[in-house]
């Protein structure tokens, strides 16, 4: 649906370079990275704000690469929404369709059934300025999409919400990108957002993409250093693998040993990188499981958080696990509480050790 081959933009003196990425019909493409990664930069080149220097747009196969913004048939919802303050929610939501000289008769149907879905149908004759913050993220994505645009840009939509109207939000996006089969790529900061909407993800990095692929392959196994912590990997140290056979690793971390998963590119000197919910933790005498590694640890902290508690642990290394409040409790968690922490080998991720490590 949406196709971005090699596409470079600037935006003053930074430029974003060689970007490669595809946003395929009833799927949602995420593109994440720190501030000053080139995320903004992106969007102002699909939408033609920012000019392209070199590279190809296509949409449904149409190269839109120097067509006029308002020619381009893409949706969009920025940050801060944009709705016209003079404008009722109705005629801000018919601005686009008389912008493009769109029938009333082909307009108003699409409008009615995104209204309904929207759950905006008492706001109509309000103002911007009487609307809370959630219903305004509301009217702008049904005027995003009141236009007929099969493909939606969205820049940090939910950002200023609070956490339950922000997930309430990401319900009815999910609901009607599968319902018409939308095509959505989402620039946002939110790690939680990005996994819970996305299919794919893209990671910038200085302008450049760093990482792509499968959400889950991507959080589970980043690339680089950078990306890890970019992710919020909880656990990240250095390690050396001291054995390898049938596919499997030996890695010595500080003065414990894990059995990973591992390519046979993979160079001896690593970081390991383990995700805190991949790390499960029992009593000191657990019963009997099939993961390759057991390790006694003690508890050495505790911060308490929502949904999930982070344990910190001496395990021979530093590491942290995520469990419930209620697996705190069970377990007697308390600084000083003797447990194993047990990790299977496919959850451990080893990359290629860099900088300073």
């Amino acid at each position: 649906m949406l196709e971005v081959e090699s596409l470079s933009a600037a935006a003053g003196a930074f430029r974003l370079e060689n970007v490669t990425l595809s946003v395929a019909r009833g799927e949602c493409h995420a593109v994440l990275g720190p501030s000053g990664s080139g995320k903004s930069t992106l969007l102002h080149a699909l939408l033609g704000v920012a000019p392209a220097l070199d590279g190809q747009i296509r949409l449904a196969g149409k190269d839109i690469t120097r067509a006029p913004i308002e020619r381009r048939g893409l949706g969009f919802v920025p940050q801060h929404i944009g709705l016209f303050p003079h404008l009722t929610v109705r005629d801000n939501l018919a601005y686009s369709a008389r912008a493009r000289r769109t029938p009333a008769s082909e307009f108003q149907p699409r409008v009615d059934d995104l209204v309904a879905a929207a759950g905006i149908g008492a706001l109509l004759d309000r103002r911007p300025d009487t609307l809370s913050g959630g219903e305004r993220q509301r009217v702008g994505l049904v005027r995003a999409l009141a236009g007929g645009a099969q493909v939606v840009l969205l820049d940090e939509p939910f950002g200023a919400l609070n956490e339950s109207l922000r997930r309430e939000l990401w319900w009815m996006l999910r609901d009607l990108q599968r319902a018409r089969q939308l095509a959505v790529l989402l620039v946002t900061h939110d790690l939680t957002e990005a996994y819970f909407l996305a299919d794919r993800v893209t990671v910038l990095l200085g302008g450049r993409v760093v990482q792509q692929g499968e959400k889950s392959a991507v959080f589970l196994r980043p690339s680089i250093p950078e990306i890890a912590r970019f992710l919020g990997v909880e656990t990240l140290q250095p390690g050396r693998i001291i054995d390898r056979r049938d596919g499997l690793a030996t890695v010595q971390v500080g003065a414990a040993r894990l059995v990973a998963v591992a390519a046979a590119d993979v160079p001896d000197d690593v970081l390991v990188s383990i995700r805190g919910e991949d790390v499960m933790l029992q009593g000191d005498t657990p019963a009997v499981m099939s993961a390759r590694n057991a390790l006694p640890a003690r508890v050495i902290g505790l911060r308490s958080g929502s949904p999930l508690w982070g344990v910190e642990l001496d395990a021979g290394f530093p590491l942290i696990a995520l469990v419930t409040r209620m697996a705190c409790e069970e377990l007697g968690l308390r600084e000083g509480t003797a447990v194993r922490a047990i990790i299977k080998a496919p959850v451990v991720h080893l990359i290629p050790r860099t900088g300073n490590y």
